[in-house]
């Protein structure tokens, strides 16, 4: 018998039983994802990826107007994409919004491509706008106030030339997922140039804060000169009291002189404490009037206490 003629089918029954033939199949492609840039607000700015990102993105958005350039990327899963926002003159980079919401209002937002992402930046054109800018800010919880509050405490700083009269903030609590529980406005000025001040917001305590930010939602530009400087500081003091009261106090004093020949009817003075890295952490103000040509008054106050106070800074808030 010649059996060569049932090899072939031998050999074919072997490979099929090892896997072979049409059962062989390459493995499944990586997934990949798609992040999509868009704006919001009335200013204008871009979003760009760092040099070198391949594929890059850089994307001019300018209010209601449709986004121009690369505003869409895909990437493979897993893929952290670094994303920088920039304003446009006259302009001012509000927050990030969308799958970028945790970003909240830094310059830089970094987005884990786990699935499509849809980003969104946010620019105000507000007055004055471009020369006013969060730079400190903290909040805490105060859930046994009534039906419970947060405190939001934010520093910011004119950088421009104008004196500014209020800037208006928007405090906004999130969730660790990064959804909105609350917000509330925090009113912050008279700033001089080049300078900054501290101001207080409140929002409603829900008890799954874990994130907090602040943006800038209106400037209100001085139309009169500054009077801040018909009102001095010329001694001061503070110390932390953690045994006052229930919660503990941060106690201070400061003496204030009337610089001008003519009364002054009422001066605000802010004070407010700050950490070992120079992050704002409690504010207080109190009010002196009225104080007469030359003559000095005291001025006295309670900020909260934290358990970090590092240093603290006395101003003259308002003069009138």
């Amino acid at each position: 018998m010649n059996y060569n003629r049932f090899l072939p089918a031998v050999l074919l029954g072997i490979l099929s039983a090892c896997g072979g033939g049409d059962d062989i199949s390459d493995p499944p492609a990586a997934e990949s994802y798609t992040l999509t840039v868009a704006g919001s607000g009335a200013g204008s700015g871009r979003v760009t990826t760092p040099a070198g990102v391949q594929p890059g993105l850089a994307c001019d958005l300018a209010g209601s107007a449709a986004p121009a350039g690369v505003c869409t990327a895909t990437y493979p899963e897993g893929t952290v994409v670094a994303l920088n926002v920039a304003p446009g003159e006259g302009s001012a980079f509000v927050t990030w919004g969308g799958d970028a919401a945790t970003c909240g209002t830094t310059a830089a937002c970094s987005i884990t491509m786990s699935k499509d992402q849809a980003v969104t930046a946010e620019f105000s054109t507000s007055s004055g706008a471009a020369g006013v800018q969060v730079v400190s800010s903290a909040f805490y919880l105060e859930p046994g106030s009534g039906e419970g509050v947060v405190i939001g405490v934010v520093e910011v700083l004119n950088s421009g030339t104008q004196l500014i009269e209020t800037a208006e903030i928007e405090f906004t609590t999130r969730d660790a997922a990064g959804a909105v529980l609350a917000s509330g406005p925090a009113f912050v000025g008279p700033i001089p140039p080049g300078d900054t001040r501290v101001g207080q917001g409140f929002a409603d305590y829900v008890g799954t804060e874990a994130t907090a930010d602040f943006r800038v939602t209106d400037v209100l530009v001085a139309t009169e000169p500054s009077r801040l400087a018909e009102a001095e500081i010329v001694a001061n003091t503070w110390q932390v009291d953690p045994a006052f009261s229930e919660t503990g106090a941060v106690v201070w004093t400061a003496e204030v002189r009337n610089t001008t020949s003519a009364q002054l009817e009422f001066v605000q003075v802010e004070f407010s404490t700050y950490d070992a890295a120079g992050k704002v952490l409690a504010v207080d103000f109190a009010f002196l009037d009225p104080i007469g040509p030359g003559e000095t008054q005291l001025a006295e106050g309670f900020a909260d206490y934290h358990g970090t106070e590092a240093s603290a800074k006395f101003r003259i808030a308002s003069v009138e």
